[in-house]
């Protein structure tokens, strides 16, 4: 097993890379907000004004040289609110969004022929499957009502790409959209 973190900045610090460490203290990636375009910000006003809800934030992985792993991209649609995973290599990703409870989401994609699922229980903790195998959890870590950070579990693997992986697909679908 082991075990990322991500810490928070303390309030009014700005950081917009926030670094992924491992148990050693060493970076492994970075997490970054993505800003939304200025079309964006119009379409996200609107959306919430007429609504009550907005889109999720952006988020993306990168290595710690700057090239992306991973980003969450959230579409508007008529239906509702689409989401596409980015690949390293550019190539998108559908993810497929299906209700599991009343307001509980599971998420789903397909990449190399292994099939994903993301969710998360009523502890607030997020898992990831590969092949219904669970693989990886993600949880806020919490000092009374402040959130300090994240902490990234892989279950059998150390592979930094799932840390990313899983760093993107947290903090999009469910930190950055609360």
């Amino acid at each position: 097993m082991a075990i990322f973190t991500l810490t928070y900045p303390k309030p009014f610090d700005s950081c917009s890379n926030l670094p992924i460490v491992n148990e050693h203290n060493e970076a492994v990636c970075v997490l970054q907000k993505v800003e939304r375009s200025t079309v964006g910000n119009v379409l996200n006003t609107v959306l919430l004004i007429t609504t009550q809800d907005s889109l999720p934030q952006r988020y993306e992985t990168c290595s710690t040289t700057g090239e992306l792993l991973f980003q969450v991209q959230s579409t508007l649609l008529t239906k509702g609110v689409s989401h596409q995973l980015i690949m390293p290599d550019g190539s998108t990703l559908p993810i497929q969004r299906k209700t599991v409870q009343l307001m509980e989401s599971s998420y789903s994609f397909t990449m190399d022929g292994l099939v994903f699922r993301f969710e998360k229980d009523f502890t607030s903790t997020a898992y990831l499957y590969c092949n219904d195998e669970k693989i990886a959890s993600a949880s806020v870590v919490e000092n009374g009502i402040v959130r300090e950070g994240i902490v990234y579990t892989l279950f059998q693997s150390d592979d930094t790409l799932f840390v990313a992986l899983l760093a993107s697909l947290y903090q999009s679908l469910f930190v950055g959209s609360n």
